[in-house]
């Protein structure tokens, strides 16, 4: 998951981004600011209110530190090949990633998401390490980051799939013995989605990681640390002062 994203979160394209990011020029830094995030629902999509839960914040943080903001939902290759000729300047809804942290500028989370497993309906598995995890056959989404222990097991029998969505339909038809995902992201599959998968698969007792929510900057943008310092310092104040919460209540489905 990011994937995002996350971020954002791929992991076969990490080679990419270090090779791109390393050998591109900095460009100057022009206004607006250009975030991208890719297809993420709740935390971004292009059908979604104000573009979903990260766009929504991050265009909100960067407005508060008093930058400008052009933000955007693009499929995650875009945003690679994007990186090439300096097209964006922030990538939003990313979990933490060592690997892409040597790249992009992370700022401090503006939301935390815990990932769980998800079954059939009727069944019994209670996750307690990725050691058990050996027996069954674990719908995953094609590069998406979960947690790193297992993001990293290749003794696991993993099904790669495109979407979350076909992951939860394939757990529901038998295809596959679990999958998992951002708690948020299961629930807004099932409720707007396929409501039908709503009685026909369950979430697996355990939570598996608690991931933030980051934007990060490209570090060889000009004033890249100093944008993440000025995101860091606005996110504080409207955390403080209840903005932060009346924003993420409009996308979170508890």
């Amino acid at each position: 998951m990011k994937r995002h994203r996350f971020i954002k979160r791929v992991h076969n394209a990490l080679a990419t981004i270090g090779l791109v990011l390393a050998c591109a020029a900095a460009p100057a830094q022009t206004e607006p600011l250009v975030v991208v995030a890719d297809e993420w629902p709740p935390f971004s999509g292009a059908a979604l209110p104000d573009k979903g839960l990260s766009l929504d914040v991050i265009t909100a943080v960067l407005t508060e530190a008093g930058y400008n903001v052009d933000a955007s939902v693009v499929p995650w290759a875009r945003i690679m090949g994007d990186a090439e000729i300096g097209q964006f300047d922030i990538i939003g809804s990313l979990f933490a990633d060592a690997d892409l942290e040597r790249y992009l500028h992370y700022s401090d989370p503006f939301y935390i998401t815990e990932v769980q497993l998800v079954e059939r309906a009727g069944g019994s598995y209670t996750y307690s390490g990725i050691a058990d995890l050996r027996a069954y056959a674990i719908a995953v989404g094609d590069g998406f980051l979960y947690q790193d222990e297992f993001d990293r097991a290749q003794d696991l029998n993993k099904i790669v799939v495109t979407t979350t969505l076909q992951a939860v339909q394939m757990v529901a038809a038998g295809r596959a013995d679990l999958t998992l995902d951002s708690v948020d992201v299961i629930r807004h599959v099932i409720t707007q989605d396929d409501p039908s998968l709503g009685r026909r698969v369950r979430l697996v007792p355990g939570v598996m990681a608690r991931q933030g929510i980051h934007m990060a900057v490209r570090r060889d943008l000009d004033g890249s640390a100093r944008i993440v310092a000025d995101f860091n310092a606005a996110l504080a104040r409207m955390q403080a002062d209840g903005r932060l919460a009346q924003l993420l209540s409009r996308h979170v489905q508890k």
